[in-house]
């Protein structure tokens, strides 16, 4: 799931919203509001049975579904887990 095609899925399945692309920009093209950001960020954390370490929070990171994997990544959360 932490791949760009993983969230984009989860965003076709949890917010109902399709994203033609891993690398599109979410926020600027309106797809992402705040709303349908926390959600997200909620949907992430279910999925990946993890909190998101968010005390730095930074609206780049969740850009495009290319963004939110390699914050994960760098993150060093994984699916199932939590956080390091």
């Amino acid at each position: 799931m932490q791949t760009g095609d993983g969230i984009l899925e989860l965003i076709r399945d949890r917010l109902n919203i399709d994203v033609a692309d891993v690398d599109v920009d979410m926020i600027e093209t309106g797809v992402l509001d705040s709303i349908a950001l926390v959600t997200l960020i909620t949907a992430i954390e279910d999925a990946l049975s993890c909190e998101l370490p968010l005390d730095d929070f930074d609206i780049e990171h969740f850009r495009s579904a290319r963004r939110i994997s390699q914050y994960l990544e760098a993150s060093g959360v994984r699916g199932n887990g939590s956080t390091p």
